[in-house]
């Protein structure tokens, strides 16, 4: 019996002073703990291309597929200190400057084409090396293109997988991939023309300069003081 007391007033006293250890970081306004790793945001830019394909499945024939090839720019916002995930908000405008069907060549009848889509991603993060910093983010994609024909919108899921190199304390260069499965009948084609797989491939080359979130391994060293 007085073993067993000797272990409860121990455990008392544990727990008594590490809840005054922890009244140490309450914030006096709040009376809730102070959080020392703060969330924020990040932003990423850059150049991106994207490759889209469309595709009519034909039983007595070949298949139809329509391929268009885009260049554009890109803006990510990334979140930092959200825990147990961060996330990843892409946006992307795109001019399509080359089209095909089946394989041949298709000149557009309309000079001012354009296409853009979104992206958002719960992130995974992996520092198994400080000189690279690999990113995974799986989510829900949704797109935008016109085309001489239709307004096409596309609504679907995609991955991306990029890494990070920390050129210097302050700026890094951003590379990224990302790749979507897309259901491609919810614009004006729905009736007309509705296709019965698309996807989506997109490439990306960028750059963050940030003050908050500071490389603790660069290529270039920052100059001591």
């Amino acid at each position: 019996m007085k073993k067993i007391l000797s272990v409860i007033l121990c455990v008392l006293s544990l727990g008594f002073l590490f809840a005054q250890e922890e009244t140490d970081f309450l914030n006096p306004k709040t009376g809730f703990p102070e959080i020392e790793n703060r969330p924020f945001v990040i932003f990423n830019e850059g150049v991106c291309a994207s490759q889209m394909t469309r595709i009519v499945v034909q039983e007595e024939r070949s298949n139809f597929v329509w391929q268009d090839y885009e260049i554009g720019a890109f803006f990510e916002m990334q979140t930092v200190n959200m825990q147990p995930f961060n996330s990843i908000l892409r946006l992307a405008g795109y001019y399509p400057f080359y089209h095909t069907f089946n394989g041949m060549q298709q000149i557009p009848m309309t000079v001012l084409l354009y296409g853009g889509d979104l992206f958002y991603g719960i992130m995974f993060e992996s520092d198994m090396w400080k000189y690279i910093n690999f990113k995974y983010a799986l989510g829900p994609h949704f797109c935008y293109q016109l085309s001489d024909e239709f307004h096409h919108i596309w609504l679907g899921f995609g991955g991306l997988l990029g890494l990070e190199l920390p050129v210097a304390q302050r700026w890094s260069i951003v590379v990224n991939g990302l790749g979507t499965l897309d259901y491609a009948n919810l614009g004006t084609n729905k009736k007309l023309q509705p296709y019965n797989v698309a996807w989506k491939y997109q490439a990306e080359l960028g750059f963050r300069y940030s003050r908050k979130a500071p490389n603790t391994y660069s290529y270039i060293k920052p100059k001591e003081k």
